[in-house]
Order: C-alpha cells, then structure tokens, then sequence
C-alpha cells in the first residue's frame, strides 16, 4: 500500500512538472536510442548467429604467419586433410563473382566453388534436386550448378521444370541440378553454387592458390587443440617447401573463429567495443544529466528527508519515496526507445539492403530481435540504478544531524553543493572526451571525401582477374594470354584505351651514388607494374616517355616515376635515363627511368597531399604478375560496357578467374565517399546531442546550486556586494570545474592521438591535434560559461528583499 502512495506521489510530481518532465524524457530516450540502436547494427553485422542449424559449431579456418590471417592454400589442405584428426568436417570453398549470359548482356552474381559435403556442412538441403557431389568436382565432369531461390525466381520466373534448365554461367551451358531454400546465401552471399574441380589441389606448392576453409570440431577437441593440430601440419609442409622454392621463411599456424569474425580477418570486435564504447559513454552522459535533475530535485527535499527519517522512516522506505520519479521516467523513456529503436532498425533494413549490392552478408537482417530487447532492458536497469536508485540512496542515508544543521533556509549545504561540484566536472570531462574524438572522425571523414586523387575515371571500367597458374605456370605463358585478351578488349570500337596494373605497395628502393647506414633507412615507395598507357587513367606524362612493346623481358629493365619523387631525389635536374634498384621478390633489380608522370595518391598516402605520394611505375611486359587490374577507357554512349571484357574474357579463355565484377572504375570510390559522408553525419549529429545533453544538464545543476543560494545572493547583495562581484564569484567557481573536466579530458585526448598518430603512419600534422584541442576546449568553455551565466544573471536580478524570503 505505501509503494502504490509513493507511485502515486511520483506520478503528481511528475505532472505538475511538464517542462521538466518533458526534458529529462528527452535526454534518456536521446541517449538510450543512440546506444541501444549503435548495439544492435554492429551486433547484427559481427555476431548475430548464422541462419543455418548448429551455427555455433560451425568454424572458419585461417592460416596465421607474418601477423595476418591468410587464406589456405590448396597445396596445404592436400597435403593436410588425411592427417589432421580434430574436425569431422574439413573442406574448402572458393568465393568468385559468377558472370550470369542472357542474350547479348547479362549480369554478375555472387557466387562460390564447392567441394562435396559443403551443403551438408551447412545442414540445409535444396528444396529442389540434388547438391554437389564427388562426382561433379572430378575433372571432365558436365558442368552442373546449384542455385538460390531468389535466382530461381528472378532468372527462371519460378519454373517447376528448373532441373531441366541450363544457365550461361561464365560462358559455359550449364546444367542446374537444385534450388536452395529462400534466404539461403551460405557462406555469405553465394547465389550461385559451381563445383570446385578436383584439379585444383594437384598444383605445386609455390603455384597453388588460397582458398577459404571450414571445419567442424569433433565432441571431445577443443579450439586450441584443433588450432595447434592443424597449425602443425600446415606449418611443417611450408617449412619443407621454403628452401625447394625459396619462399619467404616465417612460422605459419591455424585460427579457428566464426564466419562473422573471419569476414573482418578478427578485427569486428575491436570495431564493436570501440563504437559500442563511445555510444555508453552517451548513455551514462545522459543517465548523469536524468540523475542530475532528478538530484536536484530530491535536494531540494533533503531537509524534509532528514525529518522523515528523524521521525522513524527507514531507509528502504526513503529510497522508495525519492526514486520512483527516476524509475518511472527511466521506464517510459525505455519503452519509448525501444519503440524508436525498432522503427530505426526497420528502416536500416531496407536501406541498407538497396544500397548494398546483393545486401550484404545473409545473417545481416537489423530489426527487433530477441538480443536488441535484451540489452535494451538492461540499460533501462543501468540507466533506473544511475539515474534514480544512486541519487536516492545518497540523499536516504545523509547524515540527520548535518543536514538539519547545514544550510539555513534558502541556502545550499556543503555536501550537495560538493555533490554539484563533482557533477559538473564529470560531465566536462565526458562531453569534451566525446567532442575531441568526434573532431578527428569528423576531420578523417571530411578529408576522404574531398580528397583529389590525381586520376580520372570517369567512363573507366574496372575488372580484377586473376590468370590460373595451374594452367598457365610459366610468366612468358600468363604475358602471352593477358596480351592476347588486351589485343581483344582494344578491337572493340567504343574502346577508347585499356591499361592494366598490379600495385606493390612499399618496395625498398635503393639510389644509385647514396649511401644509406641500414637497410631500413632506404625508401620505401609504392610501386605499380603496367601494361598499357597510364594516361587511360588520368595519368599523364610529364617528361620522357611511356612503356613501349620494347620494354619486354630481355631487354633493358626500365621504369617511371611520380613528379614528387623526381623533385625530391633529382630537384633541379632531370631524372631521365637515371638508375636505380627496386627490391621485387627478394630480389634487387637496377631499372633506368624513361619517363615522368603526374602524381596521385594511393592507399598508402590516402590522407596526405598529392605531392606526397612518390610512386614507381614498372613495365608489366618485364615484371610479369598473375593478377591484374584492368581498366579500360569507353565512349560516353555505350551501352553493357561490362560486356566488351567479359565478352574478350570468354573468347580467350573462360577459366580467367574474376576476383571483382566488372563495374565502373569510379564506384567504389564514390561508395566509400558515401560510406565517409555518412561517417561524418553520424559523428556530427553524436558529438552535437552530446553537446546538448552537457549543456542541459550542466544548466539545470547550475540553475538549482544559484537557486539554493538566493538567500545568499540576497545577503551579498544588502551588505553591499555588486552584481558584478556576485556573478564573477559564480563564474569562478564554475570555471574551476570546467578547468578540471577539460585538463582530464586533453591529457587522455593527448594518449590517444598519440597512438593514432604512431598506428596511421603520422598521416595526419601534428599541429592538426593541437588545433582540434584548442577548437574543443573554446567552444566548449563558452557553452559552459554562458550555461552558469544565466541562471546567475537572473538571481542577480531578484530584489534583495524578495532573496532573503527565497525559499
């Protein structure tokens, strides 16, 4: 009965309260709504279960050396698969984009090659037919495919007679042999299922490509023995082929993670905590702020708390009376995030699933699910505990006598005035923290998109391929069949140029007449080999001359270089005809420079300036790779331009291997602009309601500490003291909290950049952190300020004789 009269009580108060009622449930459903909706996408996208039975025992398989994880090769699962006990299940798959012919286009989905058992490893049978069998991956078997049930749909209208169809995948008739259930994308977005031929692990162990690899523990092993089992294995067939082959010597070993891990090579999780983090640091700014005004509050009741509890009242009954206006607020403004959250979530689903092609990972379905509502009940529980329970605990178990004692009418004791304090500087402090970390996001995100790259693509195509060195061993080989598919792709009459390119980022470059004390003190410039002109591309030459067909094997080795490294190794001279070695493949190569280029940026000097980025180009006719980048320059009106490569692809050889689908070169720079954009809004909009949040709740605890010491400013001002006086006494108190929170906040601003600078590489200036700081610690020392001004000001303003009757 007496916890129904404290409702009661709350409700009333609450209600005759609408201003306040109102902000504060507008601080906790901002702050909730941030870190409950921040959860559940990053969740979604890094943990959420597979769709598929016994998900959770379901393992992807990596290869760890040189502090990477790596994908196996085939040579190595060969060699492996027989003696390595720990799994019941072990296999390998391949993921490729799969070229779908329809008359004279097509289109590119995604796909994956298979061995036998792959569907039974996902314990999912097709709805229609068979799946891939031992049969199919032997070489010379027909050529059969599984497909999913949205191909089915799309592609063949739902047809009942689908197992009787053929499809044109990758220029082959192709047989279908089952249909997949709806939803069904395993391992992540595979549409399309093709046989991994049997041929594929029956190469040498220096020509064998990687693969991705799966397993299944058996009942009684455990991760890290399976880890250490099959590390072991793959590490002694690597050390017996590193001096057949002369492959680079280090240690290799095997890691075993979920196939949501293994899609970020492990790192989901530091993204998760790190993002997840910033979001509950929100949330517990928004609880202080709600806890903050509710203390205020319950101070103002502390003396008719100090005589309930005087007069007998327990404590448990005292908390009761103080909280249940934190818990109701804490309640609705749970429920109404929920419900915001929910129908945030609903809309990520569709945009995301229209802007990503193909929608991403098939587990990547955001909505109301069971662990949203979870963890959102538990931050009601966090945010009831910070924002009412703490506050009316304290205020419960005050000491009687000293509150009695302390303060007379109108006035501010020392605890609450100490409580206020204490407050204020911790707010400070998370608020600034927030802001400088939102500034460097906001400046990296605003630095990528405006960045100017040095090329052109407009009207440039991309396709990355990937010549079979099963097939094609020897590099004379691979040369002669990628000039062949050029010589192809340039007969077509919307063709405008074709340049092909395979970028090796940070290779030793020694200068010729330079002593340098070390090896690691020689540069280490980016270097790309190229067939074609780069002026495909946008990059023109300056100087000298391109790569002609005379730059082949056998003759002189030569290359190009960026006008930064010319101006920066040769300043005031002509780098033509100059040498120098390049260390490619373990090997120090002396090439003569022909010619002079514009510069660009690259992946390794993405965020500085364009003269930055020194660049080596070498003729691919001499430094031949198996992997290319092709990019070839159409007329603005033509129209399937995907269709001249695949159609020169298909008419070369069909088993060129496509790592990317063919698309406009510009795409995933413009998607990634997007992905910053939108990078930059969110930290914007953050760092903005966090900045709000500080300024509400710094406001109301100022305004309450002015409020409880009117009668105070009401004696200072009878006795003589100006208004001057009293506001800067005001001012100076705040600005010894405000000094407090930002010195904290700076010191661990500074650990961080610290750190950031030395992990990217100094890619940014380091006055750029002091700039930031200082900007941060400006502007919000005004907001703070004018948040103690006002309510100062307006006390300041009361005639004395009405502050001295101020209750």
């Amino acid at each position: 009965m007496s916890m129904l009269i404290d409702i009661k009580y709350a409700f009333r108060l609450l209600f005759k309260a609408p201003k306040f009622t109102a902000m504060t449930l507008g601080v906790l459903v901002g702050g909730l709504s941030i870190s409950l909706y921040t959860f559940s996408f990053l969740y979604t996208m890094v943990y959420k279960p597979l769709p598929i039975p016994e998900a959770q025992t379901a393992k992807a398989i990596t290869v760890k050396f040189d502090g990477n994880y790596n994908l196996i090769t085939g040579y190595e699962f060969s060699s492996v698969k027989e003696s390595v006990t720990s799994f019941s299940e072990f296999g390998v798959y391949d993921n490729r984009s799969i070229r779908l012919s329809v008359e004279a286009s097509g289109k590119d989905i995604s796909g994956s090659y298979v061995q036998s058992g792959f569907f039974e490893f996902s314990r999912t049978k097709p709805i229609l037919g068979r799946t891939i069998q031992t049969q199919d991956t032997q070489v010379g078997a027909a050529p059969v495919a599984l497909i999913s049930y949205d191909v089915w749909q799309s592609e063949l209208n739902g047809d009942e007679n689908v197992l009787s169809k053929s499809l044109m995948l990758n220029g082959v008739i192709t047989d279908v042999i089952g249909v997949m259930p709806a939803g069904y994308l395993f391992p992540n977005t595979s549409k399309v299922w093709l046989p991994l031929s049997d041929s594929v692990f029956n190469t040498a162990a220096q020509l064998s490509e990687s693969y991705h690899a799966y397993g299944r523990l058996n009942l009684d092993t455990t991760i890290e023995q399976a880890e250490l089992e099959l590390g072991q294995a793959i590490n002694q067939v690597y050390q017996q082929n590193v001096k057949l082959y002369n492959l680079p010597e280090f240690e290799k070993g095997a890691k075993l993670m979920s196939f949501q891990s293994a899609q970020t090579n492990g790192q989901g999780g530091i993204v998760f905590v790190f993002l997840n983090g910033i979001s509950w640091l929100i949330l517990l700014l928004a609880c202080i702020n709600v806890g903050n005004l509710l203390l205020a509050r319950t101070i103002e009741r502390q003396k008719e708390t100090a005589i309930r509890a005087a007069l007998g009242a327990t404590t448990a009954r005292l908390v009761s009376q103080l909280m249940w206006e934190g818990i109701i607020i804490s309640s609705v403004g749970g429920v109404l995030s929920l419900l915001l959250v929910g129908a945030a979530l609903d809309y990520t689903e569709i945009a995301f699933h229209s802007w990503v092609p193909g929608g991403g990972s098939f587990w990547w379905h955001w909505g109301m699910d069971l662990e949203t509502l979870l963890m959102g009940i538990a931050f009601i529980f966090v945010t009831i505990l910070l924002s009412a329970f703490l506050p009316a605990w304290r205020s419960a178990r005050q000491d009687i006598n000293a509150t009695l004692r302390d303060g007379t009418r109108g006035a501010q004791s020392k605890k609450a005035g100490r409580i206020s304090r204490i407050l204020v500087t911790s707010q400070v402090f998370l608020v600034a923290t927030l802001m400088l970390i939102g500034s460097v996001s906001a400046y990296i995100s605003h630095k990528f998109i405006n960045l100017e790259m040095g090329d052109n693509y407009t009207d440039v195509m991309s396709a990355r391929m990937t010549i079979p060195e099963s097939k094609y061993p020897e590099p004379e080989q691979q040369l002669a069949l990628f000039q062949l598919l050029k010589e192809r792709m340039e007969q077509h009459p919307n063709i405008v140029g074709v340049v092909a390119n395979d970028w090796r980022p940070q290779l030793t470059v020694t200068l010729e007449g330079r002593d340098y004390p070390s090896e690691e003190s020689k540069p280490k410039i980016d270097t790309i080999t190229v067939i074609g002109e780069t002026s495909t591309v946008g990059i023109n030459l300056v100087a000298g001359r391109q790569f002609t067909h005379l730059d082949k094997l056998g003759n002189r080795k030569t290359a190009m270089i960026s006008q930064s490294m010319a101006k920066r190794y040769w300043p005031g001279e002509s780098p033509l005809e100059k040498s120098f070695q390049v260390k490619i493949d373990n090997k120090n190569e002396k090439v003569f420079v022909v010619g002079v280029v514009t510069d660009r940026l690259n992946p390794s000097t993405m965020f500085s300036r364009l003269d930055s980025a020194d660049e080596v180009y070498l003729s691919g006719l001499q430094f031949i790779s198996s992997f290319q980048i092709v990019y070839y320059r159409i007329l603005p009106t033509t129209q399937n331009a995907e269709e001249i490569f695949y159609q020169a692809m298909f008419d070369t050889d069909r088993s060129i291997e496509m790592t990317y689908s063919v698309q406009l070169a510009s795409k995933n720079r413009h998607m990634m602009r997007d992905s910053m954009g939108l990078m930059s809004n969110v930290t914007f909009g953050t760092g903005f309601f966090a900045l709000l949040l500080a300024m509400v709740g710094i406001y109301g605890l100022t305004a309450n500490s002015v409020a409880q010491r009117t009668h105070e400013v009401g004696i200072r001002r009878a006795v003589g003291a100006s208004d001057k006086n009293i506001t800067q006494m005001f001012l100076k108190q705040g600005a010894r909290q405000l000094i407090i929170g930002l010195g904290l906040a700076v010191i661990l601003f500074a650990l961080i950049s610290f750190g950031f600078h030395k992990f990217t590489e100094e890619i940014f200036p380091v006055y750029l952190y002091f700039v930031i700081a200082t900007t941060v610690v400006i502007g919000l020392s005004v907001i703070v300020m004018l948040a103690i001004f006002a309510p100062t000001k307006r006390a300041v303003k009361m005639e004395p004789s009405m502050a001295l009757r101020y209750e």
